[in-house]
């Protein structure tokens, strides 16, 4: 054979095999969309700032998903199977990585005695945001780059870019959940634009864009709407009927704002009965709030992992046993759901006494005396004794302060908060109003102890110069805790419980006294039979100060308000200090009721208890709305296809191209009912033209006998329509074609394919398996 002759041979391998890599070229992923598809989910996962401290667990998901896009950027123009293994591979290496970087073990991510099980325990236990631990680190750096890993499959290997969405809407859900506060909507647009810019990139051929975009833009409208109007942390949410909310939640900000709303309710509903050991009414405390979250007052955030169970004694912390009064309860939850344990505010055991509250549920918070739920919130009926003393600013106490003795008491008998802690309740914000401590230094004036300038403070707040109102703050747009809305308030001087505890705490600090702010119910109520009923009503707040030698001295500057809310400046009718015979018992020591101690509750509740509804009004309303968007997403993709097909066959009846309309729709339906184009044969140019006639070609290897004739008529009626005169093409008949094409499909599948076809038709999908240039998957050299 002459060199001649060998050259036609070799130069039509080299056609072959060109022809080989443009094919290869279309079948594989644009390396746009491979570097776009991690995009949303990464934006996203922003949202996890308020559920994790620190930002390292996103800097770390970040390296991870630079690696994955890098692979598949490497084997993008290999077949589907070897993106996925590289994929999964490469994802699974780099967890194991990230764990050793953490110092744990290479599988800890997955072991639920290890990192994971770790995490869980803490997400179980802990408020938000959790501590940046190394095992946390490791779980949310791997939850986020497998996520993103999951639309990367989505919009690379799959391909079914308009699924790629998902991963990224369940992480902007995921914050709303646990803190009842949805992402920001900045973020969501942020998130929602990346999102429809993938779908843009990864739309062939382009008339599939308009679809795909309204699906995205459908979505990114529920993402951001949805929260808004329905909140996620509506009181027909806690799983509690006819409970109400209390208005503390774990990681949830906004406390003290949630407090004045359930203040202004319009109507009083009764949420716990209880009865003291004295017969005398005792403030009972929830939660305390001393730290600045995003400009209000949070809780210190702290890990109890290893905090003791509520069924356990343990220490009064802050708490001297020989100036505070004791205040044993016996309380009974008749209306309220809470994570939160109603407590006297130096609560050292607690007994219960009903079968629905398991106390190793439960566990103590820290230094602050307070029980929190691991489980679930409290539910109706739940009765339990609490033994403990409180310490209020008192008559006693000024007479030791004035002797110059209340020192000698410091730490004598009974322990004392960290220095760490004394210091959390001391900082003050950056911004904070120069108004506020000018105001306080002059309040305080000569003031010379730490316990008689708080004094002087509450009885600064307590003279006329303040009014008590619930609605001034809310009418001229100062309600809430912020310090600017505590400078506000000390020039108006019109507020509720929140202002007046809020800005004495502040005050109280920029004058070097530790302080913090519990959040419970108020002294008083409804007595009947030595059996105090508590309600909405008597929610409050007040400031607790620490004074060396008294410790923890709770202090009440707001005003008398109404009846249903009377405040007492004093917690008993006595001032004097616990008698020394009835000392606080010791943790782990026998802890019997005392002889005075008052029955259990009677078992039948007053009228009208069983009824208590609460939570936010509209919560039935935001349900069924919820419902109506939820199904308006499920029928979305039927609702679009079949106006698209309404609008096709009346442009064919109307003859506006009735031809490629018709055609068009044949193509939907082929691909609606599952059915591709086969692939065009090397070396055919007429194959690989985008034309009907060469898409016909390939589709008759795949679809049923039946349906050809009406495709090949439509293919006739195209020709037609592009070289025969204008009217040529008989509408009337094209329609008839369109619609017992679909009949003749829907022949050849089964039921289930059938429904899919009409429910969540394919062809609404930016893939190109329906397309002329055929599916995406490498042809065999």
């Amino acid at each position: 054979m002459t060199a001649q002759d060998t050259r036609p041979a070799s130069r039509g391998r080299a056609d072959v095999r060109e022809i080989l890599d443009r094919e290869d070229d279309r079948a594989a992923p644009s390396p746009w969309v491979i570097a776009l598809a991690p995009v949303p989910v990464l934006l996203a996962a922003l949202a996890f700032r308020p559920l994790v401290q620190g930002i390292a667990w996103w800097t770390s998901a970040l390296a991870i998903v630079v690696v994955l896009v890098g692979v598949v950027l490497a084997v993008r123009r290999r077949s589907p199977g070897v993106r996925f293994v590289a994929l999964v591979a490469t994802l699974i290496a780099c967890s194991c990585a990230a764990a050793l970087v953490n110092d744990i073990q290479p599988l800890g991510w997955i072991d639920g005695n290890g990192a994971l099980g770790q995490t869980i325990a803490a997400i179980r236990l802990n408020p938000a945001p959790l501590p940046q631990t190394d095992p946390i680190r490791l779980v949310v750096t791997v939850a986020i780059a497998w996520v993103a890993a999951a639309s990367l499959f989505l919009a690379t290997v799959a391909p079914a870019a308009a699924l790629a969405a998902a991963p990224a809407l369940v992480i902007l859900i995921v914050p709303g959940v646990v803190t009842g506060t949805p992402a920001s909507t900045g973020l969501v647009v942020v998130t929602g634009l990346a999102f429809l810019a993938l779908l843009w990139l990864s739309v062939r051929p382009v008339q599939r864009a308009f679809p795909a975009m309204l699906i995205g833009a459908v979505a990114l409208v529920v993402a951001v709407g949805l929260p808004t109007i329905i909140p996620l942390n509506a009181s027909w949410l806690s799983g509690v009927t006819g409970a109400i909310q209390a208005p503390i939640q774990p990681g949830r900000p906004g406390t003290l704002l949630n407090l004045g709303q359930d203040l202004r309710r319009p109507s009083e509903l009764e949420v716990f009965r209880y009865r003291s050991s004295d017969g005398q009414p005792e403030y009972l405390k929830l939660a305390d709030l001393d730290e600045f979250g995003t400009g209000d007052w949070v809780p210190t955030v702290t890990d109890v992992s290893d905090a003791q169970t509520a069924d356990q004694q343990q220490w009064a912390v802050g708490i001297n046993p020989r100036l505070a009064s004791r205040g044993d309860v016996t309380v009974r939850i008749t209306g309220l759901s809470s994570n939160y344990l109603p407590v006297p505010s130096g609560a050292v055991s607690i007994q219960s006494q009903s079968t629905n509250l398991e106390l190793d549920q439960w566990r103590w918070m820290g230094d602050s005396n307070t029980v929190r739920s691991t489980g679930p919130a409290t539910r109706r009926g739940a009765t339990y004794e609490v033994y403990g003393a409180s310490t209020f600013a008192n008559a006693y106490l000024d007479a030791i302060d004035a002797a110059g003795r209340l020192d000698r008491f410091d730490g004598r008998g009974y322990p004392t908060p960290s220095t760490a802690q004394l210091r959390t309740d001391l900082a003050l914000p950056k911004d904070l109003p120069k108004s506020i401590s000018t105001t306080a230094a002059r309040v305080a004036g000569s003031a010379e102890t730490d316990y008689e300038k708080a004094r002087t403070l509450e009885e600064w707040f307590r003279s006329d110069l303040f009014t008590y109102s619930e609605t001034a703050p809310v009418e001229q747009g100062y309600d809430g805790d912020s310090m600017d809305v505590v400078a506000k308030f000390l020039q108006v001087r019109e507020g509720y419980c929140v202002h007046f505890s809020s800005a004495m705490a502040v005050m109280a600090r920029t004058l070097g006294i530790p302080s913090r702010i519990a959040v419970g119910y108020r002294a008083g109520g409804t007595q009947e039979d030595g059996e105090y009923t508590v309600s909405n009503r008597q929610l409050h707040s007040w400031p607790e100060l620490y004074i060396k030698g008294a410790g923890w001295v709770a202090f009440e500057p707001t005003p008398d308000s109404d009846s249903a809310a009377t405040s007492s400046t004093e917690p008993t009718t006595t001032p004097s200090a616990a008698d020394p015979a009835t000392p606080l018992p010791e943790p782990n020591a026998s802890n019997e009721p005392s002889t005075s101690a008052s029955p259990t509750p009677s078992a039948s509740a007053a009228p009208g208890a069983a009824g208590s509804t609460g939570g936010s009004g509209n919560g039935p309303w935001g349900l069924a709305v919820g419902m109506l968007i939820a199904l308006a997403v499920l029928v979305a993709p039927a609702t679009v296809r079949a106006v698209r097909r309404r609008s096709r066959l009346a442009a064919v009846a109307d003859g506006r191209s009735p031809a490629v309309s018709a055609w068009r729709e044949l193509l939907d339906d082929v691909a609606d009912h599952g059915y591709a184009p086969g692939l065009a044969p090397p070396g055919d140019a007429a194959a690989v033209a985008r034309t009907a006639r060469a898409v016909l070609g390939r589709l008759r290897s795949s679809v049923p006998t039946l349906v050809l004739p009406f495709l090949e008529a439509a293919v006739d009626a195209v020709d037609q329509e592009r070289y025969a005169p204008a009217g040529s093409v008989d509408g009337a008949a094209l329609v008839a074609t369109v619609r017992e094409a679909r009949v003749a499909l829907d022949a050849s599948v089964r039921l289930p394919q059938r429904l899919r076809s009409r429910l969540l038709p394919p062809s609404l999908t930016p893939s190109s398996a329906w397309s002329h240039d055929g599916p995406r998957r490498r042809r065999p050299a």
